[in-house]
């Protein structure tokens, strides 16, 4: 009789381990199931929020991104064990990181405005000028200017005399103004003008939301989409119907005969009357 039990709870043990596994809550975790869960967490598949990636636009060096958005193990007892399962003796020293492309005022090359006459020539024909350089932490910045000032640059201008191939008459001198950046900022791309009416412009995000989120939760199926640009529900795909038939945009697809349909905007309903 024991030797029947104990067999069968072998049998039992072996299924399980083909077909999963039994987690701490008593449920059974079949691998099929247990490797979508993972795939959804696997980090190829997780997007940073650019909220995030914002709020990093002004960090100047590697101490202070690490001690604002890293999470550290400074707690005696805390580290996390290596590769072989032992926790370090003591701290490996901190390799040095890079220093940041900021975004800052730097010497940029200007092309400066040629005359209109073909024959004058300016030289030199290009200067450098402090101008806002650099890279921002997310898609949704610019490296943009807060201050400027204006740089006076002094050159030659001078003449080609096509009787005198190898060499030019002397203009005397031109004087340019060009724009200096003193200062500078990773700011938003878009702005509040940049939103419609329909849209609200979130700052912590650099972006422009549809405020008709009611429309939004409504958008479903696999034939609709949310555009996100004029905040309306559309069809994937507008269909090239035969004849006698007509797209419905309603209901995304070729349909017959006369119908009428409703499409509701958040200022008033429209009636459309279809005929084929």
């Amino acid at each position: 009789m024991m030797a029947v039990l104990l067999l069968k709870l072998a049998f039992v043990v072996a299924s399980v381990l083909m077909i999963g596994y039994i987690d701490a809550q008593d449920r059974i975790i079949f691998r099929a199931d247990d490797e979508n869960v993972a795939d959804e967490y696997s980090p190829k598949n997780v997007k940073i929020p650019e909220k995030i990636l914002i709020q990093m636009k002004d960090i100047q060096d590697a101490t202070e991104f690490l001690s604002k958005f890293v999470q550290t193990y400074d707690i005696v007892g805390t580290e996390p064990p290596n590769i072989y399962g032992r926790r370090p003796m003591k701290s490996a020293p901190m390799p040095t990181i890079a220093r940041p492309a900021t975004c800052e005022p730097e010497e940029q090359v200007v092309e400066l405005e040629r005359p209109g006459n073909g024959a004058l020539y300016l030289w030199p024909p290009c200067v450098r000028v402090r101008r806002c350089g650099g890279c921002c932490t997310s898609k949704m910045l610019t490296c943009s200017p807060i201050a400027t000032s204006l740089y006076n640059v002094t050159v030659l201008q001078v003449l080609y005399n096509p009787q005198k191939p190898d060499s030019f008459e002397n203009q005397g001198t031109n004087v340019f103004s060009l724009e200096q950046h003193d200062r500078c900022s990773c700011k938003c791309k878009q702005n509040a003008s940049s939103c419609s009416s329909r849209q609200r412009f979130r700052e912590d995000e650099c972006r422009c939301a549809c405020i008709n989120q009611e429309e939004s939760a409504r958008c479903i199926g696999p034939k609709r989409i949310w555009d996100t640009s004029d905040c309306t529900c559309k069809c994937r795909k507008i269909l090239d119907c035969s004849t006698g038939s007509f797209f419905n945009p309603l209901k995304c697809r070729c349909e017959t005969g006369r119908r009428s349909m409703t499409v509701s905007s958040s200022n008033s309903n429209r009636r459309f009357l279809i005929s084929n």
